[in-house]
C-alpha cells in the first residue's frame, strides 16, 4: 500500500510539474515574455540577504522555479553590466550583517569593478550593524559611492563577536559521554562537546582570527571612507550610533527614507524613474555575451561526503557528494574544447576518504593537461582546504576561512543515562572491536588505542599531502597544521594559499596558465549544469512512480509540443531539458 500511494504521489507530482514547464512556455513564448530592456537603465540589487554559495534545489525549499541567484552569477551579472552601455547606475538594498565576509568581498570587488567603469552605486540600509556582532552589512555598503540610512534605524556596527556553547556540563549531568579524540591541540570542533570553555591552544587561535577578519573590514572600510583606520576604530567602539550621529562622523553620507534615496537614484538617472532587477536583466539576451575559451566551473559547496546523494527530489542539498564533483572534474578534464577548471570550494570539511577522492580527481585533471585553479568562497577547511591542495594555484578571498589541518571522530556514549533510566544493553558480537563506536557501552583501552591509531594515520597522510604539494618543510607543515585555522591573509603567509582575491582573479589565472590572451572573452560552462536540478527532480519522481518514460504516463500531443518550444525533449527512455545559458565574462 505505502509503495502504491508514493507512486501515485509521484505520478501526480510529476504531472503537475510537467504542465508547471508546458505553462512556463507559454508565457515565455507568448504575449507575457519579457520585454526589451531600456536603452538607459539603473539595476535594482536587493542584497538585504546575501546571495548563497550555491542556490537550493529542493523543491519544498523554493529552489526549482525560485528566482534566487548564487554569488558566482551574480557577481558575473555585475560584471557584464559594467561593461554594458546601457547600465548608467546601480542601487542596491543593504541589510545582510551576518553574511559571510569572503561573499561580501565578492560583491565588493565587482562593485569597484562597476564604479570603475564611471558608473554610480547607491546604496540604502534601513539600520547598519543592528545585531551588534558583525559587520557585513556594512562591509558591503562601505564600497557603494554613496550610503543612505533610515533615520530611525542608526549605526550599530560595533565589531565581530563568536560566542560558542560548551555543552560538557549538560551532557555530564544527563549521563553522556562523548568518546573520541582530535589532532591536534587547535582542532577544536569536537571542543563544545569534551571541554567545558575555550582551551587556551583554541582561544588563541580564534582570536588570531578574527582579529585578522576586523583588521581588513577596518582598513578597507577606512579608505573607501576617506578617513584614518584608528579614527574609524574608535567610532566603532562608541556604536551604537544615532543615525544622524553616523553621519556627521562620515560612516554614511545621507538621512532619509527609502522612498528619499530612489529619487537622488532617478535624478543621477537623468529623471527615468525605473529600475531594473538583476532577474530582468539577466533575462536579457540584449547584454554582453561574447562567445570565447571555455572555462570550466565545478563546485563543492557544503560537508563533502561520499555517498549516492539526496533521497528525496523534496530534500535541500546540504553537502557537496563527493562523486558528483569527481565526475564533473572528469568530465571537465576529458572536454576537448575546455581550456582550463576553476574549482570553486565553499565548505567547513567532511569526512576524509570523501575530500581525498576530490584531491585525487584534481590531480588527474592536471595529468590529463588541463590547469586546475582552487577559487575559495568563505570558506575551504579541513576536508576543504584537503579538496583544494593539489590545484595549480589556490585563491582566496583575504577573509576566506581556511586551513584547520587535522582530524577529529567523536561520538556520544550514553550508557550512564540508560542505567539511570533503568535500561540495560547487552551486546552479542564478533570480532575483537566489533561495536567499538557503540552509543550504548563504552569502548574498551584497545578499541580507544585503534581509534587513536587511526586519526594519526590520516593526520600523517593529511599533512604528508599538503607538505608534498604545497612543498612545506617540518618545520612549516607543524606551522600550519595541528588544527590552526586561519583567514586567506593569514594562509598566504603561512604558504597554504598563493594569491588572495576572488573569482574573477582565478579565471584571469585559468585563462593564462591555458595560453588564452587576456583580452580574449571567456565562457564560463559549469560542471555538472545548473539546468540539471529539474532535470533531477523529474528523473526521481518517475524513479518512485516505477515510470521510465514521459509517454508512458499518456502525455497529450499538444503538451510534448509545447514542452519542445520550451527546449524539453520528451521522448521514449527519458524527458530531457535544456541546460542553463552559460556565464561570460
Amino acid at each position: 500500500m505505502r509503495r502504491f500511494i508514493v507512486g501515485f504521489l509521484a505520478t501526480i507530482g510529476t504531472l503537475v510539474l510537467l504542465a508547471i514547464v508546458a505553462g512556463a512556455a507559454f508565457f515565455a513564448s507568448g504575449p507575457f515574455s519579457p520585454k526589451p530592456l531600456p536603452q538607459q537603465m539603473v539595476l535594482s540589487l536587493d542584497l538585504r540577504s546575501l546571495p548563497p554559495e550555491t542556490t537550493s534545489t529542493g523543491l519544498l525549499s523554493g529552489g526549482l522555479f525560485g528566482s534566487s541567484r548564487d554569488i558566482i552569477e551574480t557577481v558575473q551579472l555585475l560584471w557584464q553590466a559594467a561593461d554594458d552601455p546601457r547600465v548608467v547606475g546601480l542601487y542596491v538594498e543593504i541589510g545582510d550583517e551576518a553574511g559571510g565576509l569572503a561573499r561580501v568581498q565578492e560583491l565588493r570587488q565587482a562593485i569597484a569593478h562597476f564604479r570603475g567603469k564611471g558608473k554610480f552605486a547607491v546604496g540604502f540600509a534601513e539600520s547598519l550593524g543592528s545585531g551588534g556582532n558583525h559587520v557585513a552589512d556594512y562591509y558591503l555598503a562601505a564600497a557603494l559611492e554613496q550610503i543612505w540610512l533610515q533615520p530611525s534605524g542608526g549605526f550599530g556596527v560595533t565589531g565581530i563577536a563568536v560566542e560558542t556553547p560548551f555543552l560538557k556540563g549538560g551532557l555530564d549531568k544527563l549521563g553522556v559521554k562523548v568518546e573520541g579524540g582530535k589532532r591536534y591541540e587547535y582542532k577544536s570542533a569536537p571542543d563544545s562537546f569534551t571541554e567545558t570553555g575555550y582551551a587556551r591552544p583554541a582561544r588563541e587561535n580564534l582570536q588570531q582570527l578574527i582579529d585578522s577578519l576586523f583588521g581588513q573590514f577596518v582598513a578597507d572600510v577606512a579608505r573607501d571612507r576617506k578617513m584614518e583606520a584608528g579614527q574609524l576604530r574608535r567610532l566603532i567602539d562608541n556604536a551604537p550610533l544615532e543615525s544622524e550621529e553616523a553621519r556627521r562622523d562620515g560612516l554614511v553620507d545621507k538621512i532619509g527614507y527609502r522612498a528619499d534615496a530612489l529619487e537622488d537614484v532617478y535624478q543621477r538617472a537623468n529623471g527615468k524613474r525605473e529600475l531594473v532587477t538583476l532577474a530582468e536583466y539577466a533575462g536579457d539576451e540584449a547584454r554582453p555575451q561574447t562567445r570565447g575559451e571555455v572555462i570550466a566551473l565545478v563546485r563543492a559547496s557544503g560537508a563533502i561526503m561520499s555517498g549516492g546523494g539526496r533521497s528525496s527530489p523534496l530534500e535541500d542539498e546540504a553537502a557537496a557528494n563527493a562523486e558528483d564533483v569527481v565526475e564533473a572534474l572528469e568530465d571537465a578534464s576529458q572536454a576537448k574544447d575546455v581550456r582550463a577548471i576553476v574549482l570553486r570550494i565553499d565548505s567547513p570539511g567532511g569526512t576524509y576518504p570523501a575530500a581525498d577522492a576530490i584531491a585525487d580527481a584534481v590531480g588527474r585533471a592536471r595529468a590529463a593537461g588541463k590547469p586546475v585553479i582552487v577559487s575559495m568562497g568563505d570558506v575551504a577547511a579541513s576536508g576543504g582546504y584537503l579538496a583544494a591542495v593539489r590545484g595549480d594555484v589556490i585563491v582566496a578571498q583575504p577573509t576566506t576561512i581556511t586551513a584547520s589541518i587535522g582530524v577529529f571522530s567523536i561520538w556520544p556514549m550514553a550508557q550512564e543515562l540508560l542505567t539511570s533510566l533503568g535500561i540495560n544493553v547487552e551486546r552479542v558480537s564478533v570480532g575483537r572491536n566489533a561495536g567499538m563506536h557503540s552509543t550504548f557501552q563504552p569502548p574498551s583501552p584497545a578499541q580507544r588505542a585503534a581509534v587513536n591509531r587511526e586519526l594519526d594515520v590520516i593526520y600523517a597522510a593529511f599533512t604528508a599531502q599538503v607538505a608534498e604539494f604545497r612543498n612545506l618543510d617540518s618545520n612549516r607543515i607543524d606551522a600550519a597544521a595541528r588544527g590552526r585555522v586561519f583567514s586567506g591573509v593569514d594562509a598566504k603567509r603561512a604558504g597554504l594559499v598563493d594569491e588572495l582575491g576572488g573569482l574573477q582573479l582565478a579565471l584571469n589565472i585559468a585563462k593564462a596558465k591555458a595560453g588564452v590572451d587576456e583580452g580574449r572573452k571567456v565562457e564560463i560552462r559549469r560542471y555538472p549544469n545548473d539546468g540539471d536540478r529539474l532535470q533531477r527532480v523529474l528523473d526521481h519522481l518517475f524513479k518512485l512512480a516505477g515510470v521510465s518514460t514521459a509517454p508512458s504516463l499518456g502525455m497529450p500531443r499538444e503538451v510534448r509540443e509545447a514542452l519542445a518550444k520550451f527546449g524539453v525533449a520528451a521522448r521514449p527512455g527519458n524527458v530531457r531539458l535544456p541546460p542553463l545559458p552559460p556565464l561570460w565574462r
